[in-house]
């Protein structure tokens, strides 16, 4: 099930030293990466037929307080992250 968020929000994304997430920060929550990030573009290069301007990540994290699981699509924004879609 998808949940649209109806404005970009601003996130926190840290990342390791090969450059994929390892947790977000977002809404006053903090979220492990529990999966294999993918970079958004390859995610949905299979939707479009040129090349996505964007530089993002697809992947899920769990909440460190109460569990909640939620996938996550997230983009650069000038010098910070936004949170675009996540589901649940």
């Amino acid at each position: 099930m998808a949940v649209a968020i109806g404005s970009p929000q601003d996130a926190d994304l840290v990342t390791g030293s090969s450059g994929r997430p390892r947790l977000l920060r977002w809404h006053a929550r903090t979220y492990r990466v529990t999966d294999a990030p993918t970079p958004l573009e390859d995610a949905l290069a299979s939707m479009t037929t040129h090349p996505l301007p964007v530089h993002g990540w697809r992947f899920q994290g769990t909440c460190t307080h109460d569990g909640e699981t939620l996938v996550f699509d997230v983009v650069a924004l000038g010098a910070g992250w936004r949170v675009l879609k996540t589901y649940a």
